[in-house]
């Protein structure tokens, strides 16, 4: 897998995080420390596998992708199944489901290589990978940065969405409060 690759999803897996961070405070005492602990667990991933350039503990990381969406999921089955919707809305649709996309490209990635590396382990016929010969530099940093500004381009929002983001005594969710203008 190329190293571009492990960086976007390494940029995915703190975007989750930072998500599941914001989301926490507006949720219930229980639900705010399993996405508290979710969050910083995601983001730790992320900046670990970016400092070590290979993906840390891949099945731990694999589960831990799948966890939240299927959390997600079942909260939203029993807002609907108890007629509850203040049950779903305390999370925000719109964070979780940007949380959950990021989880379920990393969970695709990994399970894709999981396979992969099983599948040339155990020696069946598969074709042996070109050697890669390493991009310039350039390439690599433009890389980075496109996968960089995806994320953002989705997490920003995500956050300004949850809680932490409309509480936020700098942001401008409502009108622009302009001073008076005095005219001379």
């Amino acid at each position: 897998m190329s190293q571009i690759t492990r960086s976007w999803l390494a940029f995915a897996a703190m975007g989750a995080g930072v998500i599941h961070l914001g989301v926490a405070p507006g949720t219930a005492i229980p639900a705010a420390v399993v996405l508290g602990v979710l969050g910083l667990a995601e983001f730790a991933w992320g900046v670990g596998v970016l400092a070590r350039n290979r993906f840390l503990m891949p099945q731990v990381a694999l589960v831990g992708a799948f966890a939240p969406v299927i959390g997600w999921g079942f909260i939203l089955l029993a807002a609907v199944a108890f007629d509850n919707p203040e049950l779903a809305s305390a999370f925000g649709a719109f964070p979780m489901a940007v949380a959950s996309f990021f989880n379920l490209v990393i969970a695709a990635v990994l399970g894709a290589d999981r396979r992969r590396t099983a599948t040339v382990s155990s020696g069946s016929a598969v074709r042996a990978p070109k050697p890669r010969r390493q991009a310039p530099a350039y390439l690599y940093l433009t890389g980075l940065m496109v996968g960089a500004l995806a994320v953002s381009m989705l997490t920003t929002p995500a956050l300004a969405a949850t809680g932490a983001g409309i509480n936020n005594p700098h942001a401008n969710h409502g009108e622009l409060d302009l001073p008076e203008q005095h005219h001379h």
